[in-house]
């Protein structure tokens, strides 16, 4: 009597939770019974949740070592795709049953020893590789037409969204699956969304409010949250209604890092690294907003300037991080050997060990932030420019009020809901309204008459708000302010107000946004060139300098 063995395996989570592996193995049961073979318990081999495009897989290295210790004589299987969805592989592993004395017989293919028989069985194991192929296939089409007829894929829904999966009444769908917002998860979204955009914060920081506010992650593995999960809140679009699938596919990592390629790790497929795709193949499902675009776009914006003023260097501040260029085009950078802090030009350190084509010296930077911030704090509390944003502010302060109702349109509506009071109370007195009918037309009434009152209150503080406006006192005001900032204020005004600093020891030259005063007005914008550092080169020589 020969010593049996048997195998087998399905793909996925869904067939292993529908038993279907049982289904395989209780058919191959019953034709070792038939065969006349006894089933050695400790030769039953199943991959649950494995799949056939990987050759390394943990019963099937069993299988394969047992083999070679001759611990059976016959191997079972549902078909060859069960043993591996490649030719290739099958071809492999049928080999090696065949080196060792292993007799290999599939209940679903041809079995055969003759060459002809053999060869049949090679083809039908190139079929299971085509059925993989088109499985793989209708999966992706089937799931690209959903979501381009607008129908949203089920899956773990974002923060701040949950997810009503699809009704189906028997084999008939009742309803597609659809995100609603929830509320609570919502206003944390809004709430870190303004943090970022509105105050600037750093992504640390908006851990850190988190944690102080108790507000930890949605499955709450850890009572903080962690810079990858906030960074990915930050930047993805489904906040602003518009959800893309397609946007990924998945690849084969060109450079694995070592805890990815531990054995057995992964169970499904050798392409475990992520690739975007081009954008103009996207594809985007409307779902419900939470955040609004500009919102959105300032968020972004400010991503990228924390990027860039990221604090690397925290022996020292430095006012100008970011911001200050030499003439030769490259950055400035804070350095500060023996005590002394300098901003000196990149190009050295680009360069290196060829020498560096800018020969400037560094910068003082206590020198050239004391000045910058004197010359921007002056700029800042020039009086003429803060009376000028003073009656910019006013007058679209006045531009609001006068788009809105003024106060004799007030009167007039407030007018036109009292004659529209009487008549219902008249024709409620003609019982020619019911009780119902007239109550609800006469909290509307109400509701609207509130509203206006309410608007023209708002409207008259406003004003006596803005005739009390001392142009003098807010000037006073703001150069206190100024004076007494401390050095994270004064850095994150500098930011917001200046572009870039070029800065040489003869000369600095602030790009900003602040409007100029007292400019001629037949004065052109122009390049005028300070500074030139340029040469020819010889034939075949790279730096001429």
């Amino acid at each position: 009597m020969k010593r049996a063995a048997l195998y087998a395996r399905v793909s996925t989570e869904l067939q292993k939770d529908e038993q279907t592996i049982q289904n395989q193995l209780g058919e191959i049961r019953r034709a070792i019974e038939s065969d006349g073979c006894a089933l050695l318990e400790d030769c039953v081999y199943k991959d649950d949740g494995w799949s056939g495009a990987l050759l390394e897989r943990p019963d099937l290295d069993r299988l394969r070592q047992d083999a070679k210790d001759e611990k059976f004589d016959i191997v079972y299987v549902y078909d060859r795709g069960r043993l591996a969805r490649k030719f290739v592989y099958q071809e492999i592993i049928i080999e090696e049953f065949t080196k060792h004395g292993v007799e290999f017989k599939s209940l679903h293919d041809v079995n055969g020893k003759s060459p002809e028989e053999q060869l049949m069985g090679s083809v039908m194991g190139v079929f299971h590789e085509y059925e993989r192929v088109k499985i793989a296939e209708r999966f992706r089409i089937g799931k690209l037409t959903k979501v381009r007829g607008g129908e949203l894929l089920g899956y773990q829904p974002l923060y701040g969204y949950d997810y009503t999966p699809i009704e189906k009444d028997g084999h008939r769908r009742v309803r597609n699956g659809f995100f609603s917002i929830n509320e609570e998860e919502a206003a944390v979204v809004r709430m870190v969304y303004e943090w970022v955009g509105i105050e600037c914060v750093s992504l640390r920081e908006v851990i850190r409010r988190l944690y102080q506010m108790g507000i930890p992650p949605r499955k709450q593995k850890r009572p903080t949250w962690t810079k990858g999960p906030v960074s990915r809140l930050l930047q993805n679009e489904t906040y602003t209604g518009r959800h893309h699938y397609y946007k990924r596919e998945a690849v084969v990592p060109k450079n694995p890092m070592a805890k990815t390629v531990v054995k057995y790790r992964q169970r499904h497929s050798e392409k475990t690294s992520r690739r975007v795709r081009d954008k103009s193949e996207w594809l985007m499902v409307k779902v419900p907003r939470i955040v609004e675009d500009d919102l959105f776009e300032k968020v972004q914006a400010q991503l990228k300037l924390n990027s860039k003023y990221s604090p690397r260097n925290k022996r020292h501040p430095y006012l100008l991080t970011g911001l200050i260029y030499c003439s030769c085009g490259e950055r400035r950078v804070g350095d500060g050997p023996d005590g002394k802090k300098y901003y000196r030009c990149t190009a050295r350190l680009h360069s290196f060990p060829i020498e560096a084509r800018c020969r400037l010296g560094g910068i003082n930077v206590d020198v050239v932030d004391a000045l910058c911030w004197e010359r921007l704090a002056a700029l800042l509390s020039d009086p003429k420019l803060i009376d000028m944003q003073i009656k910019r502010y006013l007058r679209k302060r006045l531009r609001d009020i006068q788009n809105g109702p003024d106060e004799v349109q007030i009167r007039q509506n407030l007018k036109a809901l009292d004659d529209e009071e009487r008549r219902y109370a008249k024709m409620y007195g003609q019982t020619m309204m019911s009780d119902d009918v007239y109550k609800e037309r006469i909290s509307n009434v109400k509701e609207r008459r509130n509203g206006l009152k309410k608007l023209k209150v708002q409207n008259d503080e406003v004003a006596a708000k803005i005739n009390q406006i001392d142009p003098q006192a807010l000037t006073t005001t703001f150069r206190s302010l100024l004076t007494d900032m401390e050095f994270k204020d004064k850095q994150f005004v500098t930011r917001k107000i200046t572009d870039r600093i070029v800065a040489t020891k003869e000369e600095v030259t602030i790009h900003g946004f602040l409007p100029i005063l007292d400019i001629p007005t037949d004065r052109k914008v122009k390049l005028s060139a300070i500074y030139r550092d340029c040469g020819v080169a010889e034939c075949w020589q790279e730096y001429p300098f």
